[in-house]
């Protein structure tokens, strides 16, 4: 288990710094502003994805259903 924690925060600080590196490549080809909005989207959705996983988690008791199941069950 600590091998997987940690491994998840080697990568999570990995895809950060891949991020800002791309980010600056952005800042250099098309200036400061879209940089800045590049990186706070990528920021935002890699942080949005984390969130959902971990709420998937934590929250055992609801089953995920596919597009089929839920067109049968809300039929």
């Amino acid at each position: 288990m600590v091998k997987y924690k940690l491994m998840k925060t080697i990568f999570y600080k990995f895809t950060f710094r891949m991020i800002l590196l791309v980010g600056i490549i952005v800042g250099i080809m098309k200036g400061q502003e879209a940089r800045q909005k590049w990186v706070s989207k990528k920021k935002m959705k890699y942080e949005a994805r984390k969130a959902y996983q971990k709420d998937q988690k934590t929250d055992g008791s609801q089953v995920v259903l596919d597009e089929i199941e839920m067109s049968t069950y809300h039929s």
